[in-house]
């Protein structure tokens, strides 16, 4: 026992090693009944306790004591580090999501069918598995996920599922090490396998569409689409019309065109394209026909107040899921009309470019040449380092074919072949 000048009283544990007198603080001796601190019982049975973990230790037991405290430090903040990583690492839903948020900061088109598909067939109906770490997620996970949607008939989609969510895996093992993605998401994955890579794609769920529309139905579409659907706005009609007479210009790239993208006196309009394994933007000039600059005249008392020519509301360019909601409703319509006889099979906006590859055919445009006026990739050395932009002579040329069946099939004209010379005289006119 020690008196403080303060009248306290500290209790110790004394021992000697190597002929030193060692003393461990017991702590505060109880001087009252109701005063703190140990009582002299207590200090004793303290005392003991030491005395036995001296015995145990076979050293010195003050500086085990403090090597003991050490250890439990570390080991709190070890605990502290885990927890804190824990905290960090990402679910499947925040890889999902930061995916997504990906896609979206580069302008992806796909995201919304990406977390449209993510939302609907993996993380509500799998909320466990949303709730787990992502590197925890594995192959029997996936084919659970995937054998679901098979069960229940859902077969291509199936297959993009899969290769939504094989991208997203892929991308968290990158964002790790990605400073730009930790600024913008603040979570770790640490995965080191992608699971989804061990499930097959199903090839046989792999449809190859080959739908296009037969010279009447272009023809009953360019007059009759407004008749079957009278209270929709005329900018669905001059967009599919301006595909149409554009080779078949994908709609997601003609609703971001600006007015500023066209130019009347060039007879020119841009647009960018991302299709492509590589994502890269690349710039496409196009040329073209009056028909063309005749359907942006008829847009501009509509839209011609707003930035973009395909625009209803002014706020936004034109959804191209509300064109794909369109023309359903008018295969509908056109259906119902055309009760007593055989139904055709509905189309989509992407069988519109289909449409108008098979026209290009018809036409007896070369194959280099429709790929030039479409912004195909052929997988030649040109094809990848060209810029078509600068061919723009040739793209008129071959647009010439085109517009002149084009022209001929609305007329209701025997369009098998085109008279081009016939064609060349009556767009004289027209600026080469």
């Amino acid at each position: 026992m020690e008196r403080r000048a303060s009248g306290s009283i500290e209790a110790y544990y004394r021992y000697t090693y190597e002929k030193r007198d060692c003393l461990i603080k017991i702590g505060k001796y109880k001087q009252s009944k109701n005063g703190a601190g140990y009582s002299l019982a207590e200090c004793r049975s303290k005392a003991a306790e030491l005395a036995t973990l001296r015995r145990e230790c076979g050293g010195d037991l003050k500086a085990y004591l403090e090597e003991q405290a050490i250890a439990r430090r570390q080991q709190e903040r070890e605990k502290q580090r885990q927890e804190t990583l824990a905290a960090q690492q990402g679910t499947l839903s925040d890889l999902c999501n930061s995916y997504i948020g990906s896609l979206k900061r580069k302008g992806k088109k796909s995201s919304y069918q990406v977390e449209k598909s993510l939302k609907l067939y993996v993380l509500t109906p799998f909320p466990e598995l949303a709730s787990a770490k992502a590197r925890d997620i594995t192959v029997e996970d996936v084919v659970n996920i995937i054998r679901r949607m098979i069960e229940a008939g859902i077969t291509t989609t199936s297959n993009r599922l899969r290769s939504y969510l094989h991208a997203a895996f892929v991308y968290g093992m990158k964002a790790d090490n990605d400073p730009l993605e930790q600024v913008t998401h603040g979570k770790r994955f640490y995965i080191q396998v992608n699971p989804v890579a061990a499930v097959p794609r199903q090839a046989s769920f792999e449809r190859v569409r080959e739908r296009f529309l037969g010279h009447d139905e272009i023809r009953e579409l360019w007059f009759g689409f407004s008749d079957a659907l009278p209270n929709r706005s005329p900018v669905y009609l001059l967009l599919l019309r301006f595909m149409l007479a554009t080779v078949g210009t994908r709609p997601e790239q003609l609703v971001q065109c600006r007015w500023s993208d066209f130019n009347e006196d060039l007879r020119t309009f841009t647009f960018i394209e991302r299709k492509g394994k590589s994502g890269r933007e690349r710039r496409r000039v196009m040329p073209l026909t009056q028909r063309a600059l005749d359907i942006l005249q008829e847009l501009k008392p509509i839209s011609g107040d707003f930035e973009w020519p395909f625009c209803v509301t002014g706020k936004a360019p034109l959804r191209t899921s509300s064109l794909g909601n369109r023309i359903q409703e008018y295969c509908i319509a056109k259906e119902e009309a055309d009760e007593a006889e055989e139904k055709r099979e509905r189309f989509t906006p992407k069988d519109i470019r289909r449409t108008a590859t098979n026209l290009l055919i018809e036409s007896r445009v070369p194959r280099e040449q429709r790929f030039l006026l479409q912004s195909r990739e052929d997988g030649s050395i040109e094809s990848k380092h060209y810029d078509h932009s600068d061919r723009l002579p040739e793209k008129r040329e071959a647009l010439k074919r085109y517009d002149a069946l084009l022209g001929k099939v609305l007329k209701g004209e025997e369009a098998k072949l085109v008279d081009l010379e016939e064609y060349r005289q009556a767009t004289s006119n027209e600026q080469a």
